[in-house]
């Protein structure tokens, strides 16, 4: 008789725990899998998974280990987070193979050798998990645990980018739009989540596609009964208590947590989003304990940056600044600690606070002493790049930056979108107004001097900063009482109108706009921000406004400025255009003479600000088919402006147009099309497609053009149409204007119908923007003014 043989014990030990609601994630489970089983790798298989904390690397393993549990004899789980307590591990692992107790006696290397003894000795397949291997600087020998043998995988998850030579990295990244709503509306029928699949996909987006942030949004959505059709309010809701919601978990049960070893006794407290960060923070500051203070000073004034690629020319720029200032405040000194080493200053001989002082000084003076050389001499502070490279690199590798990239301009990182809002929501003492006017001194330090050309930064740099201006203006809204936003003391005036001059630049007008109106309604406000205002005024088309607003400071202008006051000049350049504007040509032109006169004794001829002028009194005779006197005046600034102004500057561009205008209206097609179009050409490449400025110089070609080249006029004034509609307000006079042309263009090419319907729109358009009677419409859309400083004490 055939004896049977004696069927395997097998073994499987992992948590108990498991997401309930675990969706999609189906070509990571299987990329797992196919690295697991690829015979061409080392023995055992090792199989990295990484992943920013909270984006489910152990959930993921745990349905890994049920989908595949059958193809194991023995499936184990290991708490990595400490050699101690993989030891603790490894015991029960000991005894639930050897069918013992503890040996007395037997310490933690010789539990590990009786592990890795018992598998190396199987036959059949055994998988090992190392769960959260987030400090391996505790414990760099994690491999001693590892049984040899071709039968064996390991799969180690960790917070860590560092750890790729363990063995092949899976990269678990953020779920897609459509995981993600399934996730959120686990508990919504079809065609409730089909309903809301577009807001649902915002709420997604907005969590950064992190599955347990996610998880919690749905969580806190059934706690409070919020049905899919109120979602949208889910999200301003979510703007201000991003805290509560990513704090959130469930009173009864919630599947997160430290992913012990299915014993209940070994389960802390349930983990959210923000305290996956908080346990990597805690292990950098470990890491570097010097720097504690200035670390998470750095990371927590990055949060207030656009997440997206935070420069390191932003934070060098803000440093170059702070050490050619006289006086700094203190507290705006302590994360610079990560930037510089330094002899010269010494902590008592600083007005930094010595805590936050004491590694600067220990490492600046290792520094300094060998580059000191044998002449004694100190030397200058300067930039550390390879330090602040080295750092940035600490923080990424422990998934508190999403990524990082290194060019000529030096290192930029990302941050997740939810990273962000935990560093600004983590301490409730945070003190917001400081790292708001941080924030904000920093885009300062990166704007161009007021006497520089602004497009010298280039397109893309100009943008970025744009974009960090905009993430600062939000998180002023969100995180500042109403009384200290910006704008609204004495105190943010300087930076509120380097704000403002920063949207004007780049056509952004509505923010500029608002930004000079709080500072403008304290009337005792220095006029030349009310000049500023002028000017966004009249780029908005408001001439009116501009007039009711000299009529405001009138007794301000005469009576608290003489008259020869470059102060009050740039303001009556702003009122002079205007009076243009509204066809008031004689008083226009008195006070452009008058100014134009005062310019040039006061600032010189070659002054930007005195061509500006003479640009100004151009285009008013322009205007007044005075073709020859605006022509003689255009070229005499051009003249000046080829000698002493970049190519790139404004008012250049402008004393260029207004020549091609003057020119086209006398007949001198050839030359005024040549010079539009290095207009054109400029305002492109430096500027943009979709500026205001560069749609204002192609509505001047096409003018040009009408007569020689009807299509490229007709394609010219669409294209001008179409980016005033999506950049200016509605109903703006450029864009009502290059409506206007185009549909006289096509009436006279015999599309009747299809002028008709832009007129009416122009109509209805004028209607709902209350334009004025009083503003007349002219052929050009040159705009021409220079950048006003808020400092201007000279032009």
């Amino acid at each position: 008789m055939r004896t049977e043989e004696p069927q395997l014990k097998k073994h499987y030990i992992v948590p108990l725990d498991r997401v309930k609601h675990f969706v999609g994630r189906e070509a990571q489970l299987e990329e797992i899998a196919k690295c697991l089983t690829d015979p061409s790798s080392q023995q055992p298989r090792v199989l990295l998974l990484h992943a920013l904390g909270g984006q489910g690397k152990s959930q993921m393993v745990l349905k890994y280990c049920q989908r595949w549990r059958t193809d194991y004899r023995g499936v184990f789980w290991v708490n990595a987070s400490s050699r101690s307590l993989a030891i603790e591990s490894y015991h029960r692992i000991s005894r639930a193979l050897t069918g013992l107790a503890q040996a007395h006696g037997e310490n933690g290397e010789q539990v590990i050798e009786t592990v890795k003894a018992e598998l190396e000795d199987w036959h059949e397949p055994w998988l090992l998990i190392f769960d959260n291997y987030d400090t391996p600087n505790d414990y760099r020998d994690i491999r001693q645990f590892f049984p040899q043998g071709e039968h064996g995988h390991v799969i180690i998850t960790s917070r860590r980018r560092d750890l790729d030579r363990l063995g092949a990295t899976v990269e678990l990244g953020a779920m897609s739009p459509e995981e993600g709503v399934n996730l959120l509306l686990r508990g919504c029928s079809g065609p409730e989540i089909d309903e809301n699949l577009d807001t649902a996909k915002k709420i997604v987006r907005r969590l950064g596609g992190l599955a347990l942030a996610i998880d919690q949004a749905g969580a806190y959505i059934a706690h409070r009964r919020i049905p899919p059709t109120e979602l949208e309010n889910f999200l301003g809701t979510f703007e201000t208590q991003r805290k509560e919601i990513l704090s959130y978990t469930p009173n009864s049960i919630w599947e997160y947590g430290s992913m012990q070893n299915g014993r209940e006794e070994d389960h802390i407290k349930a983990i959210n989003a923000f305290t996956t960060w908080e346990m990597s923070l805690k292990e950098l500051v470990r890491i570097k304990p010097r720097e504690k203070e200035a670390v998470i000073h750095f990371l927590r004034l990055s949060a207030y940056f656009n997440p997206d690629k935070i420069g390191e020319s932003l934070f060098r720029n803000y440093w170059v600044r702070i050490q050619k200032s006289k006086e700094v405040p203190p507290k705006r000194r302590q994360w610079r600690q990560i930037l510089r080493f330094s002899k010269q200053r010494k902590p008592s001989e600083s007005n930094i606070d010595e805590t936050h002082t004491r590694w600067l000084y220990a490492i600046g003076t290792k520094m300094d002493i060998e580059q000191e050389g044998s002449s004694g001499q100190r030397p200058e502070y300067q930039w550390n790049h390879d330090y602040y490279s080295d750092l940035l690199t600490e923080i990424y590798n422990l998934s508190l930056v999403q990524s990082i990239e290194t060019n000529i301009e030096g290192a930029s990182f990302s941050l997740h979108p939810l990273v962000r809002d935990w560093l600004l929501r983590r301490d409730q003492l945070i003190d917001h107004q400081h790292y708001m006017d941080e924030a904000f001194a920093v885009i300062e330090s990166n704007a161009p001097g007021y006497d520089q050309v602004f497009w010298n930064l280039g397109i893309d740099k100009s943008v970025a900063l744009l974009s960090h201006l905009d993430s600062c203006m939000l998180n002023d809204e969100l995180l500042s009482e109403p009384q200290d936003r910006i704008g609204k003391g004495e105190r943010t005036y300087r930076t509120t109108s380097m704000s403002a001059d920063l949207y004007r630049l780049h056509g952004r007008y509505d923010p500029a706009e608002v930004l000079l109106r709080r500072i403008t309604e304290n009337v005792e406000a220095d006029i030349t921000y009310f000049t500023q205002l002028s000017n966004v005024l009249v780029l908005q088309g408001e001439f009116e406004q501009v007039v009711e607003l000299s009529y405001q400071c009138r007794v301000y202008r005469e009576k608290a400025l003489g008259e020869r006051t470059p102060k009050r000049l740039n303001f009556e350049t702003q009122l002079s255009y205007a009076l243009v504007r509204l066809g008031r040509y004689n008083e226009a032109e008195a006070l452009q003479r008058q100014t134009l006169q005062l310019k040039q004794e006061t600032c010189g001829i070659t002054s930007r600000r005195t061509l500006d002028s003479k640009n100004n009194l151009a285009f008013s005779l322009f205007l007044q088919a005075r073709h020859e006197e605006a022509e003689t005046l255009a070229r005499e600034a051009l003249e000046i402006c080829e000698t002493h102004l970049l190519e790139n500057d404004g008012v250049r561009w402008g004393t260029m147009q207004i020549l091609a205008l003057a020119l086209q209206d006398q007949g001198r097609i050839d030359e005024a099309e040549k010079i539009q179009r290095e207009v054109v050409r400029t305002t492109q490449h430096h500027q943009g497609m979709e500026h205001p400025d560069t749609s204002a110089s192609m509505h001047n070609l096409a003018f040009i053009l009408e007569v020689t080249n009807k299509d490229e006029a007709e394609g010219l004034y669409r294209y001008a149409t179409y980016t005033g509609k999506k950049v200016l307000r509605k109903g703006h006079p450029r864009t009502l204007l290059s409506m206007k042309y185009l549909a006289n263009l096509l009436r006279k090419d015999g599309r009747v119908e299809e002028a008709d319907e832009i007129e009416r729109e122009v109509s209805d358009l004028k209607k709902a923007a209350g334009s004025g009677a009083n503003r007349r419409d002219f052929k050009p859309a040159i705009q021409l003014t220079g950048t006003l400083s808020p400092e201007s004490k000279a032009c």
